[in-house]
């Protein structure tokens, strides 16, 4: 028989070989959704399976499909669920939209309108492919065209900046000799990023940072943990993935960043090294296990070289000491500390004046909704926007407004010079492609002479002499300067 449709079927008998009786096509037709709207019995054969009871596994937890299921799988899932048991079909969903080709029509390799997968993943990874497609609309039911370029984009921003910031700290960290509580052995060295691994477990924050920064991250981290948790207990892949990338980026352009003096052969305060180091090591920790469900390897690599524990996925979900975290209003006034900074820098680059000279003050004047700023975060001000000192006048109206005083004396006009050959020496040491805590040997036509302590310490010279500009390796054990 070839023909499996009515009405040829109907011709099929098949005689019962137990009772004998004759078995005919029953005339009633069932949609073949109910095939799948039994799924969560048919899997476990009940009722024929006695061991099973369905209080032990109905209704599902978590079940996932896109929109077109609506009035199909999800559909028969609660009609069979009202009809036995008079409850709900799930617990949990998830409902995705559909993914297009990059031409907006389906994705069709006659049309070839989308790009490879298999290319994809080899080119940019399986962590891009999750942060991109878990962390878009379409995971709240809208449709999205495919895009290469937003496979790129996850690794060029946030991954790439998440594991610049984790490089940054283990490489000063090794140059420091700093280590954990409770650890043995250095970070070890990889061929890619001079990364390192250490063999033993996970410390916790062990003290609490007088720094206002420190403070911040890490009450930012509380912020953070919260508001993961509570997106992945809701199932929102998108929520959660937002909240981690602008904390990636605060932490990165803003606590990283206003942190490099502070480690490193040229920082002399101890304390504060170590707290920076206590305090980076406990956000990176904590950071990857919010994010291993999300890019599971790059965190796994990260947390393993940090802690040498088994897995990232064997850890506990994170929970915060929030005896360490940093005071609530805090999150807030630095977000006004950034708001003047901006003011400050937009200023700055509109009259021409470059962030190297450094500026005798500012006046601030606060908008009336925002209160007066602790003086702990001044120091931040006087650095990120280079001035001396930081005024604040009564509140003018409702924004906030800067000004900056612009009359320069010869003092200030030196040390910006001295500044400016920093940078100088810097870009030549990049160049002679030396150490960070290797000492060069410096040539110059000329130097404010009472910022030549100020050079040598920041720049790591051994020595300095007039003459044409160079910057060249200095050797220790012969004490003389060596073209390279």
């Amino acid at each position: 028989m070839t023909e499996l449709h009515r009405p040829e079927i109907d011709e099929v008998k098949v005689k019962c070989k137990k009772c004998g009786r004759v078995a005919t096509r029953v005339p009633e037709v069932l949609d073949s959704w109910i095939e799948a709207g039994s799924a969560s019995f048919a899997e476990r054969h009940f009722p024929f399976n006695a061991t099973e009871k369905p209080e032990d596994f109905f209704p599902p937890d978590y079940i996932s499909e896109y929109t077109g299921q609506i009035r199909s799988w999800f559909y028969v899932l609660h009609v069979i669920g009202a009809a036995l048991y008079k409850q709900k079909a799930f617990k949990n969903v998830s409902v995705t939209g559909v993914i297009l080709g990059t031409d907006g029509r389906k994705m069709s390799k006659n049309f070839k309108n989308y790009p490879d997968p298999a290319e994809m993943l080899g080119k940019y990874g399986g962590d891009a492919l999750r942060l991109y497609l878990l962390g878009t609309p379409v995971m709240r039911g809208e449709d999205i065209l495919i895009s290469e370029d937003q496979y790129k984009l996850q690794v060029r921003t946030t991954m790439l900046i998440l594991w610049n910031t984790y490089n940054f700290f283990i490489t000063y960290a090794n140059l420091d000799g700093w280590e954990p509580k409770s650890r043995h052995s250095r970070y070890e060295q990889s061929e890619d990023s001079r990364t390192s691994r250490t063999d033993s477990g996970q410390a916790g924050m062990t003290m609490t940072s007088e720094n206002v920064l420190d403070q911040w991250i890490l009450g930012l981290l509380e912020q953070l943990q919260g508001d993961v948790t509570k997106s992945l207990d809701g199932y929102d892949t998108v929520g959660s993935i937002d909240s981690l990338k602008i904390f990636i980026t605060d932490f990165s352009t803003w606590y990283i960043r206003r942190s490099r003096d502070r480690v490193g052969p040229s920082a002399d305060d101890e304390a504060d090294k170590n707290a920076f180091y206590e305090t980076t090591h406990y956000v990176l920790v904590t950071l990857t296990k919010l994010l291993a469900p999300i890019i599971p390897f790059v965190s796994e690599e990260i947390y393993r070289n940090l802690t040498g524990e088994e897995s990232v996925h064997l850890a506990d979900w994170p929970t915060f000491a929030k005896a360490s975290a940093g005071k609530p209003e805090l999150i807030e006034d630095m977000k006004v500390v950034r708001k003047i900074v901006e003011i400050g820098l937009s200023q700055r680059k509109e009259k021409q004046i470059k962030v190297k000279l450094p500026l005798a003050s500012i006046t601030v004047s606060l908008s009336e909704k925002e209160k007066a700023l602790d003086v702990s975060l001044y120091p931040l001000l006087k650095a990120e926007l280079n001035v001396k000192e930081v005024k604040f006048i009564d509140p003018k109206g409702t924004d906030i407004t800067v000004e900056l005083d612009t009359d320069v004396t010869e003092e200030l006009i030196a040390e910006g010079q001295a500044r400016e050959i920093i940078r100088k020496i810097q870009e030549e040491r990049k160049k002679l492609e030396t150490k960070l805590d290797e000492k060069v040997a410096v040539v110059l036509e000329d130097w404010p002479e009472a910022f030549a302590d100020y050079i040598k310490k920041q720049a790591l010279v051994a020595s300095l002499s007039k003459g044409d500009f160079a910057v060249k390796r200095f050797d220790t054990t012969k004490h003389y300067e060596s073209e390279v």
